[in-house]
């Protein structure tokens, strides 16, 4: 893999394995609703894409709902992010390794910025990072290309060859072709290799460390 000076990186899936918290508060807020889930693998369409969203297409609800269960969902998650989450094995010593080479390092996520920083912190790898692009409370469904273009114009718009974003959904990959720079592929997060090739990913990763290759 070529070396690059700014690595981009999802949360959800790339960093941290947040599944337990997500699935348990999705299926909070959806007994508020009346709606009883117990298919867990359906649940993983909530990992990458923004909540408002997965409810939507998952479970054909107005918009109004979605915007409801949404509350509902970070009533528990509030509670229960940090310690219903664990890092991927490698990431901490690929975030020191990358720092060390002088590399610039970003999060770019759809989840909102306040359970970024959270988990980040709880998990001491918040001090590795130069920017965090993520959600806000209000508006919960930015696109991907968005929010890379944002960590872009953060470090002054530099010359695109220079950045890699990665992620473990197509989403992640379809945002870094929109803006032009390459890929990385995580498909020891939630996202296959089938679906990360097909969005066309630069690289794919089997581990975190594969970014040192």
């Amino acid at each position: 893999m070529k070396d690059y000076e700014i690595y981009l990186f999802d949360f959800d899936g790339t960093l941290c394995d947040t599944t337990e918290g997500i699935f348990n508060s999705v299926i909070y807020s959806l007994q508020c609703f009346g709606i009883t889930e117990t298919d867990r693998e359906k649940l993983r369409f909530f990992v990458g894409p923004p909540l408002f969203e997965s409810y939507k297409t998952l479970y054909n609800v107005s918009d109004d709902d979605a915007k409801w269960l949404i509350e509902k969902y970070r009533e528990r998650y509030r509670e229960k992010a940090a310690e219903e989450s664990v890092l991927y094995d490698g990431v901490t010593e690929l975030l020191q390794e990358l720092k060390r080479r002088n590399k610039k390092i970003a999060i770019a996520s759809s989840k909102p910025k306040y359970f970024v920083d959270e988990i980040a912190k709880h998990h001491d790898i918040y001090k590795y990072f130069d920017f965090i692009v993520a959600e806000t409370f209000a508006n919960n469904h930015s696109s991907k290309e968005e929010l890379i273009n944002t960590c872009l114009d953060y470090f002054g718009n530099p010359h695109k060859a220079t950045v890699l974003m990665t992620g473990d959904r197509c989403y992640d990959v379809d945002g870094a072709n929109a803006v032009g720079v390459d890929s990385a592929g995580a498909v020891f997060g939630f996202g296959t290799i089938e679906e990360l090739t097909t969005a066309g990913a630069t690289h794919i990763l089997n581990k975190p460390q594969d970014l040192l290759a």
